[in-house]
């Protein structure tokens, strides 16, 4: 491939609607910006440009020199923060993949601690998810978004990168819904398969048992996550729903996934685009990857080529002679 093709593919829009293309730069190279500049991109941290509240600080849009960003200021009170500030650089200054939110540099400046990524166009996945969304994420964009971000996920893994806060707020959405996971102010570098105990932070609707009792961590633990992300897409439930009372989503979720009673997983709005095929497949991920046991619980590489044979039809042909009634009822075996 010649550098002029390179370059080509390189620039190719991560969005076809808004044409956003990706900035380009060198793997870890950081760039430090001003405090000035990034006041100046963003018109003094303008209401008007502020997009969301992260764990970590309020997030806004700007632009600088042509390049949509978005810049996260850091929370900054204690020594924690300017650990989680200096973890986030750290973490994502070595990030390079399609399914991952690009960093773009960081100011340092007195007490300011900003981050500054690419701007991603379409909001996170908890609002498209959201019972209040003007737009209906349909069953065919879904398992768009899950694959892409258990892309993302897998990436982080074989760089033995844990993220530690996987949930559907840190999942950003293109218009073409491409997935791209964010928010690495809790992510750590961890030896290969290895595990370590760390104090327990987080949202609680997404933490692994081990993580929640005992402040275990290892992949695993996003594993757990991301089951619990691939139940919101499968239910249109939030992690913690008051419509389910005092139950987290997976604890209301698990007598049914016992009983294998699908039905009444589905979210109500995705009735008539969801392919029954594939969300069985689906939600027989999701039930893996949430076993109380961190051994049982798939990999990353596993879940991928799951999602990837559903993206494909593979997984929906090995249920070609099955009626869609079937695979719904309580009794299906699950072996066929």
């Amino acid at each position: 491939m010649s550098c002029h093709e390179a370059h080509q593919r390189a620039a190719k829009p991560v969005c076809s609607v808004c044409n956003n293309r990706r900035p380009q730069f060198e793997r870890n190279r950081k760039k430090e910006f001003s405090y000035a500049e990034l006041c100046a991109a963003t018109q003094g941290f303008s209401p008007k440009n502020y997009i969301s509240e992260g764990g970590f600080g309020s997030v806004y849009k700007g632009e600088l020199s042509g390049q949509k960003i978005a810049v996260k200021q850091h929370t900054y009170a204690n020594q924690k923060g300017e650990k989680e500030f200096k973890s986030e650089v750290d973490v994502l200054s070595k990030a390079m993949h399609e399914n991952v939110v690009r960093l773009l540099g960081s100011c340092s400046e007195g007490i300011n601690r900003l981050l500054v990524y690419e701007y991603v166009c379409n909001a996170s996945l908890d609002q498209h998810l959201s019972q209040h969304s003007r737009t209906l994420l349909d069953w065919p964009d879904r398992v768009k978004v899950a694959d892409g971000a258990a892309k993302g996920l897998l990436y982080l893994h074989e760089n033995n990168i844990i993220h530690r806060d996987l949930t559907t707020n840190n999942i950003l959405l293109t218009h073409d819904y491409n997935a791209l996971l964010g928010d690495f102010g809790l992510a750590r570098t961890v030896i290969e398969d290895s595990s370590y105990s760390t104090e327990c932070v987080g949202n609680t609707g997404y933490m692994a048992p081990e993580y929640a009792e005992f402040g275990k961590v290892s992949i695993k633990t996003d594993v757990y996550s991301f089951g619990v992300v691939l139940l919101q897409l499968i239910t249109g439930m939030r992690a913690i729903d008051k419509r389910l009372g005092a139950r987290s989503l997976v604890e209301w979720a698990k007598p049914l996934l016992k009983e294998r009673n699908y039905a009444h997983l589905i979210d109500e709005r995705i009735i008539i685009s969801h392919d029954v095929r594939q969300l069985f497949w689906m939600v027989r991920i999701a039930e893996k990857c949430l076993s109380r046991d961190p051994q049982r619980r798939l990999n990353m590489i596993q879940v991928v080529d799951a999602l990837t044979d559903i993206v494909e039809g593979r997984a929906v042909r090995k249920f070609s002679r099955i009626s869609l009634n079937q695979i719904c009822e309580k009794n299906i075996n699950t072996e066929q």
